[in-house]
């Protein structure tokens, strides 16, 4: 893959905000691919496999090498449509069409080729991903194209030196029955001995209202459902930026608190798309299969603010020092929250109001800072989704921007 000079782009391109320093990384029209030839891209074209107005990017996911100081930015288009998305995941490479960067398809085109024949070495529709302290790109693959499902969903790890596949999981019928959708993974490290074999990755369904949760070291999975993941039918309507969709989407988030908490006070927060509550649940009682026997069979262990919000959210951050950094869609604000006080906006800093250019923030990363690990990164990607929804996706204005800012 090729590096890219991403602190200078950082240097160069204005910022916006006030407080927080959001940096404009990169920004589209519309999403380029890089074909081994131009004949392939016009073939893609005419055949329809590569369709502009299909394409809707998701999460972008930053990375960078501590041994080579290579840096990387990953970008997720999931297959929404049942044709038009070439490849669900690649990189930025330092290419760029009509002023819109390059994405390569990774690990390679060979993965992404005729989805529908559910081959080993595949990768379908993917909406999130997750880089971890061990260099891992975890990925979680829906299997989903349009609607309808096609391959089961599965879990990987590629090793990010070696852009090699690490593990590969195949979730088990009865956890998914063909109705889950895995949208958001995020892996903990519980040690780094014996090449970080002692992982956990858990993982937001949205359509079926569960959370997954994954034992890299014992290779098996489980699905847990409680109230709190659902949707609220009050908040299933959605207008931004004068588009209008509806979604019944239940848990869409998870952010593990930090790592400092210890493994007795760690917990998970999350929240339903759909829905104005916020949640969380101790870490260590969703490591205890024992727990989720029954399915809805252990309320008490799940925890919901007295508080709401007064309209839906996407994904949530947590910093190093326990703020959870969130969206407020339909005003298109990004808030900042101390969870040990109450879930209220009076306990809110919002800390960025760019109504035009952060339409719907669905990529939200916290990273250490490259050349200082006591920093941290917020990363956020939005993708206005509402114009993909309205038909509107077109190619002569901008639709999708990553923004970075020090924290």
């Amino acid at each position: 893959m090729k590096i890219f000079a991403l602190i200078f782009i950082l240097t160069v391109i204005p910022s916006l905000g006030k407080e927080y320093d959001f940096k404009l990384v990169h920004q589209w029209k519309q999403i380029e691919y890089k074909f081994n030839s131009e004949e392939e891209r016009l073939e893609a074209i005419q055949n329809g496999t590569f369709n502009i107005g299909n394409i809707q990017p998701i999460d972008a996911q930053y990375t960078f090498n501590q041994y080579t100081g290579e840096e990387r930015i990953f970008v997720t288009a999931p297959r929404l449509r049942k044709m038009g998305v070439p490849a669900a995941l690649g990189v930025i490479i330092n290419e760029t069409r009509d002023g819109n960067p390059v994405i390569e398809p990774y690990p390679s085109w060979s993965w992404h080729v005729d989805p529908k024949k559910c081959n080993n070495h595949r990768i379908v529709s993917v909406f999130r991903i997750w880089w971890d302290g061990c260099d891992r790109l975890w990925v979680s693959d829906t299997g989903v194209i349009g609607s309808d499902f096609i391959c089961p969903p599965q879990i990987l790890a590629f090793d990010l030196q070696t852009d090699k596949l690490l593990h590969k999981y195949e979730i088990p019928y009865e956890q998914h029955g063909n109705i889950s959708w895995f949208l958001s993974p995020e892996a903990e490290v519980e040690s780094y001995d014996n090449e970080c074999e002692n992982t956990w990755v858990y993982i937001a369904d949205s359509n079926g209202f569960k959370l997954l949760v994954y034992s890299l070291k014992q290779n098996t999975s489980w699905s847990i459902q409680d109230k709190s993941f659902e949707p609220d039918p009050k908040y299933e309507n959605y207008t931004i930026g004068g588009d209008s969709f509806s979604y019944a989407d239940g848990i869409i988030s998870v952010a593990l608190s930090p790592a400092s908490d210890g493994p007795e006070d760690r917990k998970l927060y999350y929240h339903a798309m759909s829905n104005i509550k916020e949640s969380w649940v101790f870490v260590k009682d969703l490591k205890n299969r024992d727990n989720f026997e029954i399915l809805y069979g252990a309320p008490q262990l799940f925890h919901t603010y007295k508080g709401t919000r007064d309209q839906q959210s996407i994904t949530e951050a947590i910093d190093q020092y326990g703020y959870i950094y969130f969206s407020l869609l339909i005003d298109v604000l990004l808030a900042k929250w101390d969870p040990n006080t109450s879930y209220r906006k009076e306990n809110w800093e919002i800390i960025n109001d760019d109504y035009e250019r952060m339409q719907f923030p669905s990529g939200l990363k916290i990273l250490p800072h490259k050349e200082n690990k006591r920093k941290e990164v917020l990363w956020v990607f939005s993708v206005a989704y509402q114009r993909f929804e309205a038909g509107t996706l077109f190619g002569n204005r901008t639709n999708f921007r990553l923004f970075a800012a020090d924290l």
